[in-house]
Formats: structure tokens, C-alpha cells, sequence
């Protein structure tokens, strides 16, 4: 349950540095690439250990 958090925390976060980015580019009109783009990094992370426990979860023969 506790890796499921942090999980979720970490998506989280992912998103508002990705999302984040693009409003910072629309507001103050500069460069903040690096932000999303760690961001997007991040959150691809999250979501690939998320479908891999999902498939994990599924192959497992039910008890």
C-alpha cells in the first residue's frame, strides 16, 4: 500500500512539473524546457513500474 502512494505522489508530481511547464511558458514567455521535460520523464517512469505491476498482478494464479 505504502509503494502505491509513492507511486501516486511521484505521478503527481511528474504532472505538475510537466503540466506546470507549459503555463510558466505561457505566462512568462521563457524557456522552461528542462522542467517538463524531467517531468514527462518522471511521470513515463511512474507509469511504466504502474503497468508492470498491473501485469505482475495478473499473472499471478489466484490463491
Amino acid at each position: 500500500m505504502r509503494a502505491e502512494a509513492r507511486l501516486d505522489l511521484l505521478e503527481t508530481l511528474g504532472s505538475l512539473l510537466f503540466f506546470g511547464r507549459m503555463v510558466l511558458v505561457l505566462w512568462v514567455a521563457e524557456s522552461w524546457f528542462w522542467p517538463g521535460r524531467a517531468g514527462f520523464a518522471l511521470m513515463t517512469a511512474v507509469y511504466a513500474v504502474k503497468g508492470f505491476q498491473l501485469l505482475r498482478a495478473r499473472c499471478r494464479p489466484a490463491a
